[in-house]
C-alpha cells in the first residue's frame, strides 16, 4: 500500500502504511519489500521497522519482519461487541461444517472493498489456501465477498463493481459484466461461488449471514474445496442453514462491517 498524499509527510502515516502492508502483502516481508510497497526509501523503511520492533508491533525473523504480538493484543480490543459477537455465534457452526464436509471453513466480514477474515477452521485433509485470520482480500475475488456484496445496498455493490478488480490469479474474473452476473447468481440462489479467483486450486461456495430485521449482510460463511470438485446439494444446503442459524443468534440491529471465478451451477 503506497502512502497517499495526506500520509506522506508524517511519520505516523508512514508507520501506519508499513503496518498495513503486512496485512495486504503477507506476514513475512523484507526491508526492500516494505519500502517498495509503501513508497518510502529503504533507509526510512528500516528506521520505521526498528521503531515498530522496539514497541512490539513488528518482530524480526530470519532477516525478515512480521507483525508482532502488540498488534494482536490491540486488535483483540477492537469492536468486541460486533465482530466478537459474530464469531461467538458462528464458531459452533464452523466446527460442525468442517466435521461434516472436511472443507476449509471461513467466516468473513465486508470492510470497504475487502473481505476481512475473522475465523478459519481447517484440517490435514482440507484444501490448502493462503487465507489467514486478520488478513484481507479484494471482495470481488472471493466467494465471501460476492455473497455479501450481492445482498448489500446498491450504494455498496454498485460502487464495488465500478472499481478495478486486481488480477490475483490467472483465473480471477475482472470484467464488470461477468462480476455483475456473479452477484445476480448469488441473489437468485442464496450462495456465491468463486473458482480460483483468489487462490489456484481452490473453489469456494459462500452464503451471507443476514442481519435480523435489516436483511443486510453481517458477514458471510464459506466452504473451500478443490477446484476440481463441485459442492454437493447437501453441502450447499448445510452451508445455507448454518448461515441462517448464525444470523438468528445475532442481536437485532447489530452492525458489522462497513459497507470471482467461473460460476458453477450450484444447487441451492
Amino acid at each position: 500500500m503506497s502512502i497517499d498524499g495526506d500520509r506522506r509527510g508524517t511519520s505516523v502515516g508512514k508507520a501506519l502504511s508499513v503496518l498495513e502492508t503486512f496485512g495486504t502483502h503477507g506476514n513475512l516481508l523484507g526491508v526492500t519489500e516494505v519500502a517498495s510497497r509503501t513508497g518510502v526509501s529503504k533507509s526510512s523503511a528500516h528506521r520505521l521497522l526498528s521503531v515498530l520492533v522496539e514497541h512490539g508491533y513488528v518482530e524480526r525473523q530470519d532477516g525478515h519482519y512480521r507483525l508482532g504480538r502488540a498488534v494482536f493484543t490491540l486488535g483483540r480490543t477492537a469492536q468486541p461487541d460486533i465482530v466478537d459477537e459474530l464469531r461467538a455465534a458462528a464458531m459452533p457452526y464452523l466446527t460442525s461444517l468442517y466435521v461434516s464436509t472436511g472443507a476449509t471453513v471461513h467466516l468473513g466480514v465486508l470492510d470497504g472493498d475487502d473481505v476481512l477474515y475473522v475465523e478459519k477452521v481447517f484440517g490435514h485433509g482440507s484444501v490448502t489456501v493462503p487465507s489467514r485470520v486478520g488478513a484481507r482480500l479484494p471482495a470481488l475475488c472471493t466467494g465471501l465477498g460476492k455473497a455479501m456484496l450481492a445482498f448489500s445496498p446498491p450504494s455498496v455493490s454498485v460502487k464495488a463493481l465500478e472499481r478495478p478488480v486486481p488480477q490475483l490469479t490467472a483465473r480471477t474474473v475482472v470484467a464488470p459484466a461477468r462480476l455483475t452476473r456473479s452477484l445476480d447468481f448469488a441473489r437468485r440462489t442464496g450462495v456465491a461461488v468463486d473458482n480460483e479467483g483468489a487462490s489456484l486450486g481452490a473453489r469456494c461456495v459462500a452464503a451471507p449471514i443476514l442481519r435480523p430485521g435489516t436483511r443486510e449482510p453481517a458477514g458471510a460463511l464459506s466452504l473451500t474445496i478443490p477446484s476440481s470438485a463441485t459442492p454437493s446439494p447437501g453441502m450447499v444446503l448445510e452451508l445455507r442453514r448454518a448461515a441462517t442459524a448464525i444470523a438468528t443468534g445475532l442481536s437485532s440491529g447489530v452492525g458489522i462491517g462497513v459497507g470471482p471465478g467461473d460460476e458453477a451451477d450450484v444447487p441451492a
